[in-house]
Formats: C-alpha cells, structure tokens, sequence
C-alpha cells in the first residue's frame, strides 16, 4: 500500500504550498477604514448573497488544524475510550498568531509530515483492533460503502464525492485482497488522516463562487463554527444544518452558532482564549523565584483555577459584559489564596466564591495568575504589565526602535519605579513608555506574585500615573481607577472584538475587515456572548477572499 501512501503525501506537499500564493494576510494601518464598510453595513440581517458591494472581510490563506484541533477531533470521531491511550505528542508544533496558536501562516516540511504519519499510523492500528465495532455491521460490499461514507464525512466533515469515495473502496478493496479486516480499516483509517482535506480546513466557496469574494458552503461554514466554539469537528446536528442548507441563511447560522455556545463544550473554548490572550497560559511553566516568593509554588495551581472558575462565571451564570470580567468585586480562590489575598477578602457561599477588598482587587487584572505571568522579571514588571494592558487589551501596536538599548541594571535599594522612570526617559524610549509605564505603575501595589504591598524597597508605593495616547488619558489612582475606566472603554471593546476576531479566525485582522469589527462590537454592546455570536454572523466569517 506504499504508493497509495506517497500519493497522498505527495497531494499534502503541493497544499502546504499553496498559503504562499493566496495574498499577504496582514493588513495597514488599521486606522484607515474599508472603503466598502458601509455597503455591507447590514449584511447579519440577511441572508448570505444579499450584501448590496463588496463583504467587510480580507484575504486569508488556508489553515491546517493545530494540535489541539486534531486531537479533539479525533477524540470526538472515535470516543475518549479509544483513544485514551493513543500518544499526540509527535504531531508538528505550532504557529502562532499574536498570542493564538494558529498555522495558517507556517509552512509545512518532510518532518511535520512524518509526524502527521506516526499519528496517523497509531490511530490506524487502534481502529484496526476495534475493527468490527467501528463497522458496526457484517462485512458486505453495502457496509464497506457505509463505513467509508460515515468516516469519510468525519474525517472531511462534508460527504465524499463519488469519486473520493471510490479511491478509498479501492484502497479497502487492494488491501482486503492481501490481508484482513483489521488491515483494511487500519490502512483507510490512516489515509484519511493523512490528506489535505482532514488535515487543512480547505474553503473553495459555494457553487458558483470564483471570484475575489466568495461565500462559505454550508459545510465549510459547519467546520468554521466547530473549530472557532468547540475546537473540535462538527457534530451530527450541525452536519444536518449544512446539509438542509440552514447554514447559508444568517438565521439558521445563528441558531447553530447559539447552541454550540450554549453547549458544555464551549468551555472548553472560553478559557482557552483567556487564557492565551491574557498571556496567563505561560504561568503553567513560568519559573518564579523561590528565595524572593518562598510560598508562590504552592499556590501555582490555585491561581490559574481562580482564572478558570472565574472566567466562566462571568460567562455562564453572571452577564457576560467586559466591565463584569474587568471590574467584579467577587471571585473563586482556594483557602489558601484567600488567605493570601489577605485582608477585606472573605469567602461567600459555596465553590469557593470570595468577596474582594474593593480597595485592592477587581476583575481579573488583579488576580495573581495575571498578575505573575507579567512580571517574569518582577523588578520589570510595571513595563510587562503596562505592555500587555495597551497591547493585549487596548491593541496598540509598539514597536520597539532599533539601536536602543532596554537593559536596566537594576538596584535592589531603591523602588524599581523611580529606576524604570530613569531608565526610559531617553528620546528613543519615551514615546512608547510614556504609556507602557504609567499603564504599569498603576499595578506598583502588587509585586511580582501579584501580593498586596504598600511598601517597596523601604518606600511607600507610589501607583498613580498619568495615561496617554488612549481613550482614557488622564490621571488615575492606582489599579481600582485604571480598570472602571477600561471597563467604560470603547478602545477596549473594540479590542475585546479584534481578538475574538482573530481567534476564530486563526489569522489576525486587517484593513478589509474593519466593518465586521466595528459591527459586531456596536451588536455586542459589552456582552461577550453576544459579540461571539456576532463575529460568526459578520463578513469576515462568512465569507473568503483570495487575492491572486
């Protein structure tokens, strides 16, 4: 079965190839608008194919699934049982798009390649030992078809064409020939994991769309909404929808979109964006030293359990808004964070609900897991800190001037605000850090585990600032100011859109898709659940575009 193999590898090569050729997917300056946004204004109030110019959405490349991606999917075709004992760990490392693991951008080699096969050879052979149950009939030319039809579907999530069905009844049939059932569903099995087409997210458009725009087919739609919400391949119900057509209407999109939301699975999701585009992800591994936070390793894990709880709190029982996940005076710690907390923090009903000292936390910029992950170093930490808040929360772009030198020999004596304030007042540094610092010194009461202190360095903290270049400038008190003001903040809203934006679509946005941003953040109106729902109703999720 070798050259059947190689075919299929050979086909996986010339796709990897092919991202290179469909445009640069990295828009301008975004403060220049599309110049069709308002021709396609209202297009979430209609149906696909009634936008009166051109849809708000840029080019895009293809996007092969991540490693998470493939295993869930995986899991989700053949049940957890099943795969239990089956080893992920070869497949290819991931690419990443700004703080989200995306490979739309990162090409393919001859060692991703091999590591597909590994993984897909392991598979085979446990479907190859479960071979009777997953044919789920007696071997007869109408059950082949019926097996090769159901994983075909799975696998490609969209039915076989006639033709690829008749490949891999040819495949089933060579091998039968020579070997056992076991063989023929194991070497099937493993071709189907090996093509572009399980491999590869592959987006042509509907039938009859082959220009620069083109409208996403039900089932390519069915795969955008299982990966941007359950990270994971469709299930039979949304299969169903893309088959009815009830996907190419914004009505039946919507309905779909809602219930995938709505379902357990999606949280899967929801604390996965957090926690990449908060950056908090990175204190799983983050080294924090022991000698200067002796108690830290032991509370490691329960602040990124408070992150958890707390997140899906605020999405599943409390109102979903930005300002409620910014600025809640509640909270969900372990006794021992509690206590770490220290005090005007007091536990309140059950699952470790806590109440926040109003004085020194709210919202989930206040809580240590955030708090650590930006301070890797923690004399450094107001810059980190000030960095993620303008980057990650406020999407301004920085970029740091060639030839200067961002070394700070710091001294352990003195507070490190007064040092970072020295050390940045260069012409070369000050334009960025006029706003990177004051951002940060408003966190100067928390150290560098993200602990109460209102002394540093023998001298009283000093956290208020002045902030500039946003839409909040001017002065503020510390971090309780900073974060009622962020939780007002259009700039942050429409930041809170760009990077749901970018993580559905596992690209970062550009200049073309101003009109979906700016749409679905004025539909959301705060609410993150209805601003999800409102990106996979936007152009930019609908439909492609391809720049020759």
């Amino acid at each position: 079965m070798k050259p059947f193999i190689v075919r299929l590898v050979g086909v996986l090569l010339v796709v990897a190839a092919t991202p290179a050729c469909v445009g640069n997917i990295f828009g301008g300056n975004r403060e220049v608008a599309n110049s069709n946004e308002n021709t396609s204004a209202d297009a979430g109030d209609v149906d696909a194919g009634e936008i009166a110019g051109d849809p708000a959405v840029a080019p895009s490349a293809l996007t092969r699934l991540t490693r998470i991606e493939y295993q869930r999917a995986v899991t989700s075709i053949f049940g957890t049982s099943l795969v239990a004992n089956l080893n992920f760990d070869t497949l290819p490392a991931d690419g990443n798009i700004g703080r989200f693991e995306s490979n739309v951008d990162l090409n393919i080699n001859i060692d991703s390649i091999d590591g597909y096969r590994v993984v897909a050879e392991d598979i085979g052979a446990m479907a190859g030992a479960n071979a009777a149950v997953l044919m789920g009939c007696a071997e007869a030319p109408a059950c082949v078809d019926a097996f090769i039809a159901k994983y075909g579907q799975l696998f490609y999530r969209r039915p076989l064409s006639t033709a690829e069905a008749a490949v891999f009844r040819g495949l089933w049939d060579s091998t039968r020939a020579q070997g056992t059932l076991s063989d023929a569903v194991r070497l099937t099995i493993t071709a189907f994991l090996q093509t572009p087409d399980f491999l590869y997210r592959l987006e042509k458009g509907r039938a009859g769309d082959d220009g620069e725009f083109r409208r996403l087919s039900g089932y390519e739609l069915a795969s955008r909404l299982s990966f941007f919400l359950w990270k994971s391949t469709p299930d039979a119900e949304l299969l169903a929808a893309a088959a009815s057509g009830d996907l190419d209407t914004v009505a039946g999109l919507k309905i779909q979109a809602q219930r995938l939301l709505a379902d357990p699975r999606a949280d899967f999701t929801i604390l996965r964006f957090h926690s990449a585009w908060l950056g908090i992800d990175a204190l799983k591994t983050q080294p924090v030293d022991a000698t200067q936070f002796p108690g830290f390793e032991a509370l490691r894990s329960d602040m990124l359990s408070e992150t958890d709880q707390f997140v899906l709190n605020v999405f599943r029982r409390d109102d979903a808004k930005i300002k409620t996940l910014l600025t809640a005076d509640y909270s969900f710690a372990s006794p021992a964070l509690t206590t770490f907390y220290g005090a005007g923090v007091s536990s309140v009903g059950a699952a470790g609900r806590i109440s926040l000292n109003p004085t020194q936390r709210k919202g989930i910029f206040t809580q240590a897991s955030y708090l650590t992950s930006h301070a890797r170093t923690p004399s450094r930490a107001a810059i980190y800190r000030g960095k993620s808040i303008l980057i990650d929360v406020m999407c301004q772009h920085l970029v740091v001037p060639e030839g200067v030198n961002t070394a700070i020999s710091f001294n352990p004596t003195q507070p490190a605000r007064q040092q970072i304030e020295q050390a940045t007042s260069a012409t070369g540094c000050i334009g960025c850090h006029r706003s990177i610092n004051a951002m940060g010194f408003a966190f100067e009461n928390y150290d560098g585990v993200g602990k109460w202190r209102t002394v540093e360095a023998g001298a009283p903290v000093l956290a208020t600032a002045v902030i500039s270049g946003t839409d909040i400038d001017g002065p503020v008190t510390g971090a309780m100011d900073l974060l009622s003001k962020l939780g007002d903040s259009p700039e942050v809203a429409q930041c809170v859109s760009r990077q749901w934006l970018r993580f559905a679509l596992s690209r970062p946005e550009a200049d073309g898709d101003e009109g979906s941003v700016l749409k679905a953040t004025s539909q959301a109106a705060g609410d993150m659940r209805e601003l999800i729902v409102a990106i996979t109703l936007s152009d930019s999720f609908r439909y492609r575009r391809i720049v020759p």
